[in-house]
């Protein structure tokens, strides 16, 4: 189970969250974006009620608010909602720090953001 919200508290950087529930427990990915730029901190818990509780908490995310997006495809990122995946994973030689979005049906290498 995959869904983000965006964050209707504008006093916090953080602007949107994906909760997912993996095989090893439940994560809200936090970005400073609404856009899928990917995320800057995870954060882990046992239970989905307990990290839907946290972020109504923190970021006023009721559970009205979830939107409800795909599973991430074999290999991919779950902190992004588009096709993101490591270049170089697949075969065996992640590129860490080097990522690409499946656009068009064809692997594209994402521009890095230079720190502001």
């Amino acid at each position: 189970m995959r869904r983000f919200s965006i964050v209707p508290n504008a006093s916090t950087d953080v602007r949107r969250v994906i909760l997912y529930q993996s095989d090893y427990g439940v994560y809200l990915f936090l970005s400073r974006s609404e856009k899928d730029e990917g995320t800057f901190a995870d954060e882990w818990y046992e239970y989905v009620s307990d990290a839907e509780a946290e972020a109504e908490e923190r970021f006023g995310i009721t559970k009205d608010m979830w939107i409800e997006v795909p599973e991430p495809q074999a290999g991919c990122q779950p902190d992004w909602i588009e096709p993101v995946r490591v270049r170089g994973r697949k075969y065996g030689e992640p590129e860490y720090g080097v990522l690409e979005r499946l656009v068009n049906g064809e692997w594209v290498v994402i521009p890095q953001k230079r720190p502001k």
